[in-house]
């Protein structure tokens, strides 16, 4: 028994899909990195810098594999501050 969908149905489906594709409900996001929603646990600036403190911390893991800790001191140095400017910043 498949029911064929009434012609007000229809009308109602494709109203909401003309709907869904004009965007009225949309809006962007106030900074250009925002891709998630408001309510999600990082926002775009704590995400850059998560980051980049982690990559900090892979150039210095690589530093320090090849060449030793001297060499990879001057990069966990700066880590260090990064991490204290993180803590009193945010």
């Amino acid at each position: 028994m498949s029911s064929q969908p009434t012609e007000e149905e229809r009308a109602a489906r494709i109203r909401q899909a003309r709907q869904v594709l004009a965007g009225s409900d949309l809006r962007t996001p106030g900074h250009p990195l925002d891709f998630r929603p408001h309510d999600a646990l990082l926002n775009p600036v704590q995400r850059v810098y998560l980051l980049s403190l982690g990559a900090i911390l892979l150039v210095a893991a690589v530093l320090f594999v090849i060449w030793g800790l001297g060499v990879a001191s001057p990069v966990l140095a700066i880590l260090a501050f990064a991490l204290l400017a993180g803590w009193v910043i945010f």
